[in-house]
């Protein structure tokens, strides 16, 4: 009966074990292998905490890159870094941003255009007009 008991345990903790290892390689491999999402496009290249829960991120989009703050609630963007910004200037913003007690705090920058909406009252009143 002991050997039964032996022979049952050995056994149980080699496939315990094959499946560990299994599981390990599955890990390994799986983001790399053909279902891979990972971009080229999309990648951050440097990122620290200002508080718990709190990150700016420099984010990298094609050739651009971006100064981002993010909190629980919500990102902003906070500037669109030039390619000339060097990474001691990038160091040292991300510094003074440190300094700030809030992300609420940090200034925003609004780094696009909003397109214009077209104005369609104003539109029919012009053409009534003519």
């Amino acid at each position: 009966m002991g050997g039964y008991l032996v022979n049952f345990s050995v056994y149980t903790m080699a496939m315990i074990g094959l499946i560990f290892f299994a599981l390990m390689i599955y890990k390994k491999f799986a983001g790399e292998g053909f279902y891979s999402n990972k971009s080229s496009f999309l990648s951050v290249e440097e990122t620290i905490n200002i508080a718990p829960r709190k990150n700016l991120y420099v984010i990298r989009a094609g050739n651009e890159r971006f100064l981002i703050a993010g909190d629980v609630d919500k990102t902003t963007l906070i500037s669109k870094l030039d390619n000339t910004t060097s990474q001691q200037q990038t160091q040292n913003l991300i510094k003074r941003m440190h300094t700030t007690s809030s992300i609420d705090e940090l200034p925003k920058i609004q780094a696009f255009k909003k397109p214009q909406k077209p104005n369609v009252l104003h539109d029919m009143v012009r053409k009534i007009n003519r």
